[in-house]
């Protein structure tokens, strides 16, 4: 396989539709030892493979707050995917620059019944990626890949996504919707159907949503998500992680600058606050008071 995993036209989709699938991305020599490493953290995950396996203990009934396992990994596969050079590329192609690191690295795993399993709203990611709002300039973007390790057929809880070009110039807070608040995102979805090896990559600003399994069988990918460098405020792995909580709303809204700034919020003057981003971080915390921000443009 050619070290070059994915084309400019790859990169012009994603840049126009906030998306784009990289289909059979890993060789199979980097599948085979993933599996390897899978097998390690999941014994009996071959069902997602073939349902006529017996399910693996814990598929079935797992508990409502399962966890992931997380990198590092104990075996190679894992940690080289995460590390993958051409991931990294990708990420560095479409935000113009290389200075990024990884801010996330989960396997995720699911089946028919699973707590997981579940038809998701649609919803952007950038809830628990920033502690403020997405911006619309590449070089502060998150690139998040869901890297698929098995088969993915309509059946089997395909992801769905709508495209950007279906929700141009708003200001998208809340982040969430449901069928009923806005159809258009679920009558433009798009479903992931992919094999094994293929890649869905995607912006923390684009709708996307699990669907749920329509028989038996499961499913195992892996979450990475690649981010700028020196930019505090961004990261899944840290305080981010609680911005979709309400408690967390509360204490920003009746925080001081110097508070705020101490966890990593960006600080006033930074180049970071244009109009979009005063007007995304206002949404999403009406309190917030926003003229130190503002005042800097």
């Amino acid at each position: 396989m050619s070290d070059q995993r994915f084309s400019q036209h790859d990169i012009d989709h994603y840049h126009e539709h906030g998306f784009v699938v990289l289909e059979n991305f890993l060789s199979q020599q980097e599948l085979d030892d993933v599996y390897d490493d899978v097998e390690r953290l999941l014994p009996g995950w071959r069902y997602a493979v073939d349902s006529t396996l017996l399910k693996p203990d814990g598929w079935q009934e797992p508990p409502e707050r399962a966890t992931n396992p997380r990198f590092p990994f104990p075996g190679a596969g894992l940690n080289g995917v995460t590390f993958h050079p051409e991931l990294r590329r990708f990420a560095a192609t479409v935000t113009g620059h290389d200075d990024l690191f990884c801010e996330q690295s989960d396997l995720t795993y699911k089946c028919q019944n699973h707590s997981r399993d579940a038809d998701q709203n649609m919803h952007m990611d950038f809830g628990n990626h920033t502690l403020a709002y997405p911006s619309s300039n590449p070089k502060f973007w998150q690139t998040a890949y869901l890297i698929y390790y098995t088969d993915v057929t309509e059946r089997l809880a395909p992801t769905a996504v709508c495209s950007w070009q279906h929700y141009k110039d708003e200001v998208h807070w809340p982040a969430i919707h449901s069928r009923q608040q806005r159809p258009d995102l679920y009558e433009n979805e798009v479903l992931m159907t992919v094999p094994a090896g293929s890649v869905f990559a995607y912006s923390t600003r684009t709708y996307h949503r699990g669907t749920k399994f329509l028989g038996e069988g499961g499913r195992v990918a892996h979450f990475v998500t690649y981010a700028p460098k020196n930019c505090p405020w961004l990261g899944i792995v840290g305080w981010p992680t609680q911005g979709v909580r309400g408690s967390f709303q509360r204490w920003m809204e009746q925080s001081s600058l110097a508070d705020r700034e101490t966890i990593g919020f960006p600080p006033v003057g930074h180049e970071y606050w244009t109009e979009e981003m005063v007007r995304g971080v206002q949404a999403r915390f009406p309190q917030l008071d926003m003229s130190p921000y503002r005042s800097t443009e």
